[in-house]
């Protein structure tokens, strides 16, 4: 082999390894447009499902050691929207989630638990840990999660889809008994991502 093949030869396997290298590093991800917060509670007279789409946060990860994840992710408490304003007006009142007193729901990401690693565009399951605060109250909750790291269209960006449970009075919220049949102490939360490579 000529001197100027094994140069050659060396430059193709660096550029080869530079994604690599990147992959394996931690990265930041800014949450972004498409993503949103769901609850839905399930009575025995009623089931309220409700949204929000203003959701930020950013979140840390290093695609080859899931273990190492960190994050946060907020949404205004006065941002939650059922579908009928006096409802949503006694959701944010102070009898319930009290948004003047505690106006933001914080979901902070401590660890990721299962799939070690990200295989880039191949989706996979996964636990995230951490902790939910909420009405002036933090608790420890696990989500059962599917997340992809998109790279084949465009920027790279995370795409998650979280679900866990949230126990109101866990949190200091006591539903009424004249509302007890239309609203569930346990609320099924959801989370969509979309968090974009900064």
């Amino acid at each position: 082999m000529t001197r100027f093949s094994a140069l050659r030869s060396l430059l193709v396997l660096c550029l080869l390894a530079v994604p690599v290298v990147a992959y394996a590093q931690a990265r930041t991800f800014t949450v972004g447009t498409g993503s949103r917060i769901g609850f839905r509670s399930v009575a025995p007279l009623e089931t309220i499902n409700g949204t929000s789409s203003r959701v930020t946060g950013s979140i840390s990860v290093n695609p080859a050691n899931l273990s190492t994840a960190s994050g946060r992710i907020e949404v205004p408490v006065s941002s939650l929207r059922t579908g009928e304003d006096l409802r949503d007006e006694h959701l944010h009142g102070a009898q319930w989630l009290n948004a003047a007193s505690f106006p933001t729901a914080v979901f902070e990401i401590t660890g990721v638990e299962g799939a070690s690693s990200l295989t880039p565009d191949v989706e996979a399951r996964v636990t995230v840990v951490g902790r939910f605060t909420l009405h002036g109250q933090t608790r420890n909750v696990r989500a059962e999660t599917r997340v992809k790291l998109v790279t084949n269209d465009g920027p790279h960006y995370l795409s998650a889809r979280s679900r866990f449970n949230v126990n109101l009075p866990d949190y200091g919220v006591t539903v009424p008994a004249v509302v007890r049949a239309k609203v569930s102490d346990t609320i099924n939360v959801t989370i969509t991502l979309r968090a974009n490579a900064s």
